[in-house]
């Protein structure tokens, strides 16, 4: 039931009215995907979406971005990049004027829709309930990681003044409250057919994913099992290898759907099998470019363990903050500091193994209430978006532990370093 109120989102969009002043011109689309959740596919979903949506005039260019981590630096982090990536949307401190952003972090979860000033003016975003409003609008996709339609639905809320969240009414008299259900019985209706269409065109996206990408696969497989097969690294041991098989195993067993998939004419009949070999497919071209980013790290690539250690570093500062009178914890962030300055050693690859492995433990001791709660169906595997280096070959993120820590009837199910 999650999809109806997402679904009595798109109808309200669709019944609203829009701004008077429409653009002429398609706004330019860009995007950020540093959490790798959008394929190529989802990005020309949305950027069609985008294109023919009801935009002011003065939105020149709508940019997406995505961020594996977020907190209270959430926007600065992405003001950084865009001067670092796409310059042409900055003005000195601040957004181009014709500018719109919609970005979602993770790690913990977040929103943002930021705009240039005559942007800001026309889709009246600093009105009461503005902000909140068109965020709301692609909570319930989010949740259901569906990243392409809560951005569509996100851009449909900036582009629609009327959007907004209401945070305190008078009690309703009976005729208000009677006219009220009759508008949102329509407007649900009239929203779940829209949900349908767009459910529909979500299938054809993977399903035309499917087409492209089983072609290479079998070559990828091969390669990348190739290479893992070759790092001499303790990061790329006998974990990470059936990790890397459990991955090949389920595209195998997708296989059938793959060949069936090749003769249907109507695939909006078979969308839990386009799903399944969808996520087969999708998983083992993540598991691809991650094995690639630790090939990298091994062979010294100093960017690449930069990036890493950065990460480890923030996740143990994380930890510390929540008990900051925990020597041990201050030792081992210590150590991680001190290895971010060495990025060219020899053995960097074996050191840094050697900090996640002291590391699991430290995270595992820690106070139940003092870790984040998340509710996970499955620990970061090789192969989602949250894997890193050494994640379930030598120790769990603090930033992860929460669900393990409260859960060890789930916990103890996994490998080790899963455990606490």
């Amino acid at each position: 039931m999650r999809w109806v109120s997402c679904a009595a989102a798109v109808g309200l969009l669709t019944v609203a009215s829009a701004p008077a002043t429409l653009a002429e011109e398609k706004p330019a689309v860009e995007f950020l995907d540093h959490a790798q959740i959008l394929s190529d596919s989802d990005e020309d979903a949305i950027k069609s979406q985008a294109q023919s949506m009801h935009l002011p005039n003065s939105v020149h260019a709508v940019l997406y971005a995505t961020y594996p981590t977020s907190g209270e630096d959430f926007s600065r982090t992405l003001f950084h990049d865009l001067v670092h990536e796409h310059p042409q949307f900055v003005s000195g401190y601040a957004l181009q004027k014709n500018v719109l952003v919609i970005a979602v972090g993770f790690e913990p979860n977040s929103m943002a829709v930021h705009c240039g000033t005559e942007v800001c003016q026309d889709i009246k975003i600093n009105d009461e309930g503005r902000v909140d409003g068109i965020l709301d609008q692609m909570r319930s996709a989010l949740a259901d990681d569906d990243y392409t339609v809560g951005m569509i639905l996100a851009t449909r809320a900036a582009a629609d003044t009327t959007v907004r969240r209401q945070y305190t009414q008078d009690k309703p008299t009976w005729s208000v409250f009677i006219a009220a259900t009759l508008v949102i019985v329509l407007l649900g209706t009239v929203g779940l057919i829209a949900y349908l269409f767009v459910r529909r065109a979500r299938l054809r996206q993977r399903f035309n994913y499917i087409e492209r990408a089983r072609d290479e696969a079998e070559d990828l497989i091969t390669r990348t099992g190739s290479r893992i097969n070759a790092l001499q690294s303790p990061l790329a041991g006998d974990h990470l290898k059936r990790q890397w098989r459990s991955l090949v195993n389920r595209y195998i067993d997708a296989r059938p759907i793959l060949k069936t998939l090749e003769s249907i004419q109507d695939y909006s009949l078979h969308a839990a099998s386009i799903k399944e070999a969808y996520e087969a497919l999708k998983q083992i071209k993540t598991a691809a470019t991650q094995i690639d980013s630790l090939e990298r790290f091994c062979d010294g690539d100093t960017a690449v363990r930069d990036s890493e250690v950065q990460w480890l570093l923030g996740d143990a500062r994380a930890a510390l903050s929540r008990q900051p009178d925990n020597a041990s914890l201050h030792q081992i962030t210590q150590r991680i500091n001190d290895l971010s300055q060495d990025l060219s050693r020899e053995d960097f690859d074996s050191a840094f193994a050697r900090l996640l492995a002291d590391y699991h433990p430290l995270v595992g001791a820690l106070p139940e209430r003092l870790y984040p709660q998340r509710d996970r169906k499955i620990p970061p595997l090789l192969g989602t978006p949250e894997w890193r280096p050494g994640i379930g070959t030598h120790y769990m993120p603090y930033r992860f532990a929460g669900f393990w820590v409260a859960n060890n009837n789930v916990s103890s199910q996994l490998p080790n370093p899963y455990r606490f």
